[in-house]
Order: C-alpha cells, then structure tokens, then sequence
C-alpha cells in the first residue's frame, strides 16, 4: 500500500473532488476573484497569492474533505494532491497558501466591508443562473461558540461583532459567541449576512436589518415582504416596517400589544367559526397537517393589520400532551405532601398554606383537609405476640388528605386554546394573499433554519477560535459563500428535476427522484473524483451504481465539464 501510495506521488496523479471543482465552477461564473481583487487593498508585488484566490481557497476548503473540519494552518495541506490548475485560473501552489497569508487577507476582507461584499456577489446570482427574483425575504439568527480567550465587550457598542455572553443558541452560556443573522429569499439564496455581538438581541438585529434591505432593494419595483420570527413583532420595528412601505408576516408573541395574541386566541375560541383552510405539509415530516384559520383585524401602530389564529390536527395533539404534562407534574406536587405526616397540626397546615399557594395560578388545584392517625413508635417483635403482651405506645399523627384534582376550567381551556394555536400578524391584505398563503410564507421561514444548519455543519464551521473580532467577522462571511454556492447547487438541481417529465434514477439503488435535499446532494456528487495525471482528467465514481449518472447530474447543475 506504501509503495502504491508513493509510486501515485512520483507520477503526480492528482485528485480533485468533483464537488470541489463545481464550486469552483460556480465563484468563477459569479466572478469572485476579480471582483475580490478589485475591492481589497491590496499589492501585486508583495502578494503570491491574490486576495480573490485566497479568499477562493477558504471557500473551496470544505468540499475537500466533507465531513471534517479543518483549521486555517493546515488549508495548505488538503491541497497538497489536488490539480490546483482546475481549482483556480490563475497559478497557485498549496505552498503559498499560508497562515500569515489568511490572516492578512481577512484583515484586509474586513476593511473593505464584509456586509458589502457578500451582498453585492449574492445578487449576482440572479442573472448568472437565471433564478427569477422574488421580494420575498426571511431573516433570522443563530449563534456562533468561540473558544479562546477574548477582550470584554461594551454593552452600548453590540453593532459591534465582539465577542460576548449572550442567550446562547447552541446551549453554551459558560462560552463566548457572536450572533450571525441572515436574510434570504423564498428559495433560501442568502443575501444579507451579518456577524454582530454575541449580547445583541433579536429585536434590535430586526431594526438594523430593516434599514439595510431597505438601502438594498431602493430600485425595486415589486412590493418587499418581510418575514421573521416574534422578534420582529415590536411597536419600533412595525412603524419602521410601515415608513419603509414593507409587508410583514411575523408570530405575534404573547406580551404585544396588552397580550393582544391571548385576546385574539380567546375570541376566535369564543366565536368557533373556524373555518378549513386545507393540509400543509409540515417541514421535516411526510405527514399532511389540516389546518383551520380564523382572522380578526386590529390597528397596530396606525395601520390595520390581520391577525390570523391558526390551529392544526398536529398542535391539538400537542396541547393534550401539554396538559398531560401539566397534570401529571401537579399530582407529582400533590403526592409530594400526602405522604408526609406531621407530629403537629400546626406544621401540617404549614404544608397545606404552601400546597395551595403553588398551585393558586396552576390549572387543577385540591382541597385540603386533615385527618389524623394513630401510629406505633416501636417496631413489633417478629412472632406471635404474648397473651398478656403490653400494647405498644403510639403518638398520633396528622396527615393530608385532597381527593381529586379539581380543575380551573377556564385556564384549562385557556391553556389549551394557547396550545393548539398560534397567531400571525401581517399587514398584506386578504385582496392580495389568502390565510393559507400567509401560513406557507411563514412555515418558508425554515429555509434560514436550514441554511444555519449547513453553516455549522463540522465541515463549514464548528467552532471558531481567531485572534481578533475582526477575522471572525471575514472567516463567517468567506464561508457564508460556501453556503451561497450549496444553495445554489440545491436549486439548480432542483429546478432541473422538476422539468424533467421522467424523473432520473440518481437515488440509492436507482430509485427514481423527484425532490432532494442539499444534504443528500453532496453526499451523492461527494462520490465523484476527477483524477488527473500527465495533462489529462477522469472522473472516477466510489459506487457502481451510480457511476452512470454523472452526466445527469451535470445536466442538472448546468455545467460542461
């Protein structure tokens, strides 16, 4: 095997994972390079490697070795059996991508504007890839965990990307973070990335970002839809929303606008004109989910929006488990003090004042009453005990005794009513988009949660440890196009498949496809490696069985290799 290997070394035969050269493909198309080279500051003389190909470089990392996540001093090392001229036009040996080249690149990324230039490239992809336009857009966040040791933050200065404690999403409070927002299309095309503080809320993120689309999209001529989570939904954020002559579709949360959500949710219990708005399918699942919708209209900042309260065979389902729950945790309570006894009826009213005072704004509650019983203080000798034995001494106890739980009716049917339905606010009028395309815009969201998904994947980003705030900041905006190019990878191959009238068979053991996922995309191109030795190129498949699709999936990606 020694020998094989290095026999393959002294031939130069090269590999290159197919995946590799796609993405390469695709920067080259959109004109990354240059457009790098003509944004950062930079000297041709002092420089082996441009900034746009090293940026280039990070970018492709990933897709060298799926699955792995590979630190900034060792990039240079997965080249090292890659054909570097099919990666990159101009020349570029892995030796030249060094440690001390990164870090000045993202010094200098981050000078010339990160936001910027993500953004400027992204809506590139438009008219590269003929994707229609669509001003339609989701934003939202996640965190990213540092590692290291990093300077304190001002918390007055969180626009600022420092390093800092915050709610983490990741489940790591003890460790530092930096907050990643994200703006998209419909089809989940990133176009926005932001990197702020780690101690920077939703809400305030939402503001910002409302004034970025809006200097983003000035020429537009459709209408902007803006959808995000409850964040959104503050007084600020909806006037701002309203003066930039934005759409919204957002979850109205629970203390907006005097618990404005509570009473909606009561009155459409109240009225029970539900009326059936047809099955959705919901993300992740194969089930099909019926969904009923009723509306009520509210001004909201001086405006009328509608306020649509949803419910679902799915969350009625969850509210009978929700309240399972509840109950069950209550008789847990309840058990908890009818099995102790007390040697006074003072300390056991304590018990009984303290019972009832945690259960005074629960769903079920008891009534409490005392009973007393005699008990031995001695333990009786084993046998059969003497004629003329003496009775053993007893003391008497008190105990409590409740019965059933006795429920609170209207807070169960509120709890319920809370639990099996949700409210969206939006201020697009029913002229122009029906409830049910409303619920579809919002459940869409899940195209953000997806993208975060792939940026934290082991082979994109896991966890980050730099020096400085600042080549953070660069570092997630140079694998935020690695996202781009994987959308766009996911919709192209998408778009072909649903033109295709006979779908091709590219799934496991053949199987015909009409819709796939990102994830099994790359896992499927991951199986293709083009090898090359003495100036000429092959492309190898892992698998029999799929090593005749390559040129379907070409077709799909619209590349001619």
């Amino acid at each position: 095997f020694i020998q094989d290997v290095e026999s393959a070394h002294q031939r130069e035969i090269k590999h290159t994972p197919l995946i590799a050269l796609i993405v390469a493909t695709f920067l080259d198309r959109l004109g990354f390079v240059p457009f790098i080279n003509s944004v950062v500051r930079w000297d041709e003389k002092q420089w082996q490697v441009s900034p746009g190909n090293l940026a280039k470089a990070i970018i492709i990392t990933p897709f060298l070795c799926i699955g792995a996540r590979i630190p900034l001093y060792s990039i240079h090392e997965n080249y090292q059996f890659v054909d570097m001229s099919l990666l990159f036009e101009d020349p570029v040996k892995p030796e030249w991508l060094t440690r001390d080249a990164f870090a000045c690149l993202l010094d200098r990324i981050y000078d010339a504007g990160c936001e910027n230039i993500f953004t400027q490239i992204a809506l590139k992809v438009y008219d590269t890839f003929k994707i229609p336009y669509n001003a339609v857009f989701h934003g939202d966040t996640t965190t990213f965990v540092l590692y290291g040791s990093y300077a304190d933050s001002d918390p007055d200065k969180d626009e600022e990307a420092v390093p800092a404690y915050g709610h983490s999403k990741d489940g790591k409070p003890n460790l530092k973070q930096v907050l990643l927002g994200m703006v998209t299309d419909k089809l989940g095309i990133p176009l926005l990335v932001t990197v702020r503080s780690g101690n920077q809320n939703d809400s305030k993120w939402n503001r910002a970002i409302i004034d970025s689309l809006s200097d983003l999209l000035k020429t537009a001529t459709s209408k902007v839809t803006y959808i995000a989570d409850s964040k959104l939904t503050t007084a600020p954020n909806i006037m701002k929303l309203i003066r930039k002559g934005f759409s919204f579709v957002s979850v109205c949360p629970a203390n907006f606008e005097k618990k404005l959500a509570e009473r909606c949710i009561r009155t459409a219990y109240e009225k029970n004109e539900w009326m059936h708005i047809g099955t959705y399918r919901e993300p992740r699942t194969i089930k099909l989910v019926e969904y009923e919708v009723q509306e009520c209209r509210e001004s909201i900042c001086g405006t009328i929006c509608r306020l649509l309260v949803f419910r679902s065979t799915k969350t009625k389902n969850d509210a009978v488990k929700a309240l399972e729950k509840e109950k069950n945790a209550i008789l847990e309570l309840v058990k908890a003090s009818t099995t102790k006894e007390f040697s006074c009826e003072a300390d056991a009213l304590k018990e009984i004042a303290a019972l009832e005072k945690t259960l005074k704004n629960r769903i079920w509650t008891v009534a409490c009453s005392l009973v007393t019983k005699d008990v031995e203080l001695e333990k009786r000798p084993v046998g059969r005990p003497a004629k003329n034995a003496k009775p053993l001494p007893k003391a008497t106890v008190w105990m409590i005794d409740t019965g059933d739980l006795i429920v609170r009716q209207e807070r169960y049917d509120l709890m319920q009513w809370k639990h099996e339905s949700f409210v969206l606010i939006t201020n697009v009028t029913e002229e122009h988009t029906s409830a049910i395309e409303i619920l579809r815009l919002y459940k869409e969201q899940k195209t953000v949660e997806d993208n975060f998904s792939v940026m934290k994947r082991p082979a994109m980003v896991d966890t980050l440890f730099l020096k400085t705030p600042k080549r953070i900041v660069a570092l997630i905006t140079l694998l935020s196009f690695a996202l781009l190019i994987q959308v766009i990878i996911r919709v192209l191959v998408q778009r072909n498949l649903d033109a295709m009238e006979e779908k091709p068979g590219i799934d496991h053991n053949g199987k015909p496809l009409a819709r796939i996922g990102l994830k099994k995309i790359v896992r499927f191109l991951g199986y293709y490696t083009v090898i090359s030795e003495d100036g000429e190129q092959e492309c190898i498949c892992k698998t029999k069985i799929h090593r005749p699709q390559l040129k379907t999936w070409l077709h799909m990606l619209e590349i001619d290799l």
